[in-house]
């Protein structure tokens, strides 16, 4: 990676401080995802690989003075979770839910996680209601109903191509829509909610 982040920013990350985190978020998450996509040539796959390093960084901070080499360990933590898809393709999605989950738990109260799991779904919906017909059809075919591409835009009588362009769209949209509205809402849950929902 080589991108020597201030180590004055990761002993800040270690004690919890979460505009620390965004930096490092900020600042790895490209190279991350550009190793994720290599591995996994998906895109969807590649931002779930980010979102699930992400979590585990937080979840497992405190140990982060300990850590000879930061990027190295950020680098093989990553590796090693986009290799786990390769293998566990078909249970990936349910897999990386219920561990993050249940870390989740063991820092948040069951109550609390479900209360916010419960304003994030209502979140989404309103994110999705709000979008244009053409990105929702397309959000809707292609990660609810798990279509290929190609079978959405046959059903959508588009390209492939406006297929992507769509969906992208839709995705940004309801990434900044979820984001805007759960300030609030601690870093690594919010992360956390990306991952199972997106």
């Amino acid at each position: 990676m080589a991108l020597q982040i201030d180590t004055s920013i990761l002993m800040s990350v270690a004690e919890g401080d979460e505009g620390a985190f965004k930096v490092l978020f900020d600042t790895y998450r490209p190279n991350i995802y550009t190793t994720a996509f290599r591995v996994t040539n998906n895109e969807w796959m590649a931002e779930d690989i980010v979102q699930d390093t992400f979590v585990k960084v937080w979840i497992h901070r405190q140990q982060i003075p300990e850590i000879a080499n930061f990027e190295t360990w950020l680098y093989v933590l990553s590796k090693n979770i986009a290799l786990d898809v390769i293998k566990k393709k078909a249970h990936y999605k349910m897999y990386s839910q219920e561990e993050a989950k249940n870390a989740l738990l063991r820092v948040y109260p069951e109550a609390d996680y479900l209360t916010q799991d419960k304003d994030f779904k209502r979140l989404l919906d309103e994110a999705i209601g709000r979008l244009p017909t053409k990105q929702k059809e397309t959000y809707r075919l292609i990660r609810e109903q798990y279509l290929k591409r190609e079978e959405a835009a046959e059903i959508l009588q588009v390209s492939p191509e406006t297929v992507k362009s769509n969906l992208d769209q839709a995705m940004k949209s309801i990434r900044a829509y979820c984001t805007a509205h759960m300030k609030d809402i601690p870093l690594v849950l919010l992360l956390h909610f990306f991952l199972k929902y997106f």
